[in-house]
């Protein structure tokens, strides 16, 4: 069983921050290989690790520029191993222009790894495309 700062270690130092540096092995690597993440108000439902939610990962690395994910507030309960975060979020295109939002995700834990991730993003335009 993780405590608080390790499950936030997983998902702030680790999924986050491998994100924001467009670091793919270190963004997928506390996931569980049959991890699901589904994205709302879209219901896009990407299953697997080493499939779906990494292909989402490599596209939304090509198609952003830079990444930021910060002011971070959570919400855990280490008997369920699970966490809620609220944060904001900055995407820049490849042409300059800047999408930023405030969402809220939801992070299962099974075995020390994340094995559902459920973000609601706090616009309805498509983030992620899925594979």
């Amino acid at each position: 069983m993780l405590t608080r700062a390790q499950m936030i270690d997983a998902i702030e130092g680790q999924y986050f921050a491998g994100m924001d540096r467009k670091d793919l092995a270190a963004t997928l690597a506390p996931l569980a290989a049959d991890c699901t993440f589904t994205l709302y108000p879209a219901g896009t439902h990407l299953k697997g690790r080493d499939e779906g939610i990494k292909d989402a990962f490599v596209s939304a690395f090509r198609d952003y520029e830079t990444l930021w994910h910060g002011n971070f507030n959570w919400v855990v309960d280490e008997e369920a191993q699970r966490v809620a975060a609220w944060f904001d979020v900055r995407l820049v295109r490849p042409d300059g222009s800047a999408m930023e939002m405030n969402n809220g995700k939801f992070f299962h834990f099974r075995d020390g790894k994340l094995s559902r991730l459920d973000l609601y993003l706090s616009t309805s335009e498509p983030v992620v495309q899925e594979p």
